[in-house]
């Protein structure tokens, strides 16, 4: 029920119900009103000042994420493909020292390095040097298995292939059922591995330090027992060139190497082919005029 103003403040009968009312000054009601309405704004105000905090702190944490996420593609990325990397070389040039490590044993043994590979009567590649260093790399065993007498790949021998010795597989190769290798002789006239020829250390004029050994290849990589899978320096896939991608081609190396006396290297990829052709040379009387060292990857 409205009220005039004019009875504003008074006390009297109620015209419906007869019973005594105090009517309220206008200013009260207001006050009340205004009180009110103010009590709200406050409220509102607060849930806006939160609302804007919170979305401050989403953009900044969002920020911080992004360039944490630019710092690790353009930094850590690369860092740990890096560290993959180089892993990789160091354990393949463990590898090719532990193969030349043999190599020299068998010397010892035998009073030469054995060939590249083996003649049948037939004059063909029948045994590869990587079968006949089997007792030096402790597996007497799989070379008293292997039949000297029947072909490389006869069914026979091939029980034997599959049983690749790990010190022939390099670091990307897991499979336990893997016979391929990437380690080959440095095969040619003048090296180390004459072909069919064995040598001596006493033929080899060349300081041990200098003379390239193994290599390793790009590509697919070579079943470790076929004879006729070498790197030769004389053929025109001998190109001695150096290419870090292990998909390269397979005429490439790798850049991990080994010296006769077990030296191992990283060489990058500029390093001079010729320079490589005179390293692979036993008696070339080359001048060693460069320290190897400074031919490696950083």
């Amino acid at each position: 029920m409205k009220v005039l103003d004019q009875y504003a403040g008074q006390t009297g009968p109620c015209a419906v119900c007869a019973k005594t009312i105090s009517i309220p000054e206008p200013s009260e009601s207001k006050n009340a009103r205004t009180g009110q309405s103010s009590d709200d704004n406050r409220d509102r105000g607060v849930e806006l000042g939160t609302l804007i905090g919170i979305l401050g702190v989403a953009v900044v944490s969002f920020s911080v994420l992004f360039l944490l996420a630019v710092l690790i593609f353009r930094v850590g990325l690369p860092a740990i493909a890096q560290m993959r990397t180089d892993a990789r070389n160091k354990a393949n040039q463990q590898q090719i020292a532990k193969l030349i490590n043999a190599l020299n044993a068998y010397h010892d043994t035998h009073g030469t390095f054995p060939p590249a590979y083996f003649l049948d009567d037939k004059g063909k590649p029948a045994h590869s040097w990587r079968v006949m260093i089997l007792p030096q790399l402790g597996y007497q065993h799989l070379y008293d298995q292997y039949k000297f007498d029947e072909a490389w790949n006869s069914a026979h021998n091939v029980n034997v292939t599959m049983q690749m010795p790990s010190v022939f597989r390099a670091f990307d190769e897991t499979s336990a059922n893997n016979t391929i290798t990437h380690f080959a002789a440095v095969v040619g006239n003048r090296s180390i591995f004459p072909r069919d020829k064995s040598v001596g250390r006493a033929q080899a004029l060349d300081a041990p330090e200098g003379i390239l050994t193994i290599v390793e290849l790009n590509g697919i990589g070579l079943d470790w027992t076929d004879p006729t899978n070498n790197y030769d320096i004389d053929s025109p896939q001998g190109t001695m060139i150096i290419r870090t991608d292990p998909n390269a081609p397979a005429s490439t190396l790798s850049g991990n190497v080994g010296m006769l006396n077990g030296d191992t290297y990283h060489f990058h990829e500029n390093t001079s082919p010729v320079r490589l052709q005179a390293l692979a040379t036993r008696s070339g009387s080359e001048p060693l005029d460069i320290d190897l060292s400074t031919l490696t990857m950083p």
